[in-house]
């Protein structure tokens, strides 16, 4: 588990304050017939390119998942999402993949070629070869009709109607917003614009949100197809690029966060604020003068995680701090609150997919205070050079006020991850 390098981390944090304690282009026509007209139009042009591509677990004939895909060249290509081959890419011999035509005719899928970051994926349907659909891969304008077509559920292929509402701002990876209708199962699918040009491939859209839908840029599906090999490639051949795909999205994720990292100043602490554009965050909390514990709660969230297979998602980047103050109780039961929001590390994804958190902790002299920092790491048993990281760091310096903050990272290079976590931990202070 290189516990080397988290004692290096703890190393480095000792120049901070000395030792530590004993403690250790726009096609469509500018006059459009009316929306139904236009739908059932783009429908009927696109419907023979379409097809449902689906998993099956071993000989079994019950399907285990589905999603959509769409003809992009000659010779049988498709797009779909990375997400609806996934489990037959890492296990290719307990999954295998199939689809189902317009008319009903079925046959086998093989992976040409995939691009984790993008969520794309370019396969080959044996025996079936439709005119392709004509990729546009300038961006649509916002307030352009768009029309994404798929398989959602069990109910058939559907086509929902919507506005583009052009490239997302401030995202770290590349999506277009689309103001319709998403369900599961139209992942993969085709998103339209009225000339029936593909200008996105369907790929999520926010749970428990009404009509905030994404897709995938269509010049990243362009640029897949002109990188694909003409042959069905080795297992391991791609489960070596999606290795070198995830490790490029670590390092530019943790690349491109502001170095030295922003601070804000809340109760006296100096914590990381904001880190980079990308980087939601959101504060909430109850500061009223008769509350016996005041607590300031700040969330923020990269949004950057890439679903590798069902139940395993990596490449997330969260931090969280809470601040404490109280007048009205004593050190020991503020403290004791305090603890309380200590968090245990994060447990996502399977023995199968992550070996266990291997953790140090010690109590270190901060800029202004003294903190229990506590580092986990655990690697990824089938991605070697992957880790998790979760950091846990407590104030145990103030009697009446004080903090805890909790960085995970899902998915990064070890010692990038390291570094990063150095750096987090080196810009806390405080201010009395």
């Amino acid at each position: 588990m290189r516990r080397a390098w988290m004692a290096a981390v703890f190393a480095a944090l000792l120049l901070l304050s000395g030792p530590f304690p004993a403690r250790a282009q726009q096609p469509a026509s500018a006059v459009q017939p009316a929306s139904s007209e236009t739908a059932r139009d783009v429908l009927t042009r696109a419907r023979p390119a379409i097809v449902q591509i689906r998993g099956f677990l071993g000989s079994n004939t019950a399907q285990s998942f589905h999603g959509t895909g769409f003809a992009v060249a000659d010779g049988g290509l498709f797009v779909t999402n990375y997400h609806v081959v996934a489990e037959h890419v890492q296990s290719p011999t307990r999954y295998r993949l199939e689809y189902r035509g317009p008319d009903g005719a079925t046959g086998a899928v093989s992976v040409l070629a995939v691009d984790v970051r993008n969520d794309l994926a370019l396969v080959r349907a044996t025996g079936h070869s439709p005119q392709p659909i004509r990729l546009q891969p300038a961006s649509p304008a916002k307030g352009e009709r768009a029309y994404a077509i798929g398989f959602p559920l069990d109910v058939g292929l559907t086509i929902t109607e919507g506005v583009s509402n052009g490239r997302v701002e401030d995202a770290f990876q590349p999506r277009i917003h689309y103001a319709g209708a998403l369900n599961a199962g139209m992942s993969g699918g085709p998103a339209l614009n009225a000339a029936s040009e593909v200008i996105g491939v369907n790929v999520s859209g926010y749970r428990f949100q009404q009509l905030v839908s994404f897709l995938v840029p269509a010049e990243h599906a362009i640029a897949l197809i002109k990188a694909a090999p003409a042959t069905v490639p080795d297992p391991a051949i791609l489960k070596r690029q999606i290795l070198e795909q995830l490790q490029a999205h670590s390092s530019e994720l943790l690349g491109a966060i502001a170095n030295p990292l922003p601070t804000q100043v809340t109760s006296g602490y100096v914590l990381p604020d904001k880190l980079a554009s990308f980087i939601d965050c959101n504060a909430s909390g109850d500061q009223a003068p008769d509350q016996v514990v005041r607590t300031i709660r700040i969330d923020c969230s990269a949004k950057s995680n890439l679903q590798l297979q069902s139940g395993m998602a990596t490449g997330e980047f969260k931090y969280m701090h809470f601040v404490m103050t109280s007048e009205k109780i004593g050190a020991w039961r503020f403290a004791r609150r305090l603890s309380q929001l200590t968090h245990a590390s994060g447990a996502r994804g399977s023995s199968r997919h992550v070996g266990t958190f291997a953790c140090e902790d010690r109590i270190v002299a901060l800029k202004g205070f003294d903190a229990s920092v506590a580092v986990c790491a655990r690697s990824y048993r089938r991605h070697e050079g992957l880790y998790d990281f979760t950091v846990r760091v407590n104030s145990v310096s103030g009697a009446q006020h004080g903090f805890a903050s909790h960085l995970d990272m899902f998915g990064m290079g070890f010692d990038e991850g390291m570094k990063f976590i150095e750096r987090y931990i080196a810009v806390m202070e405080y201010r009395a």
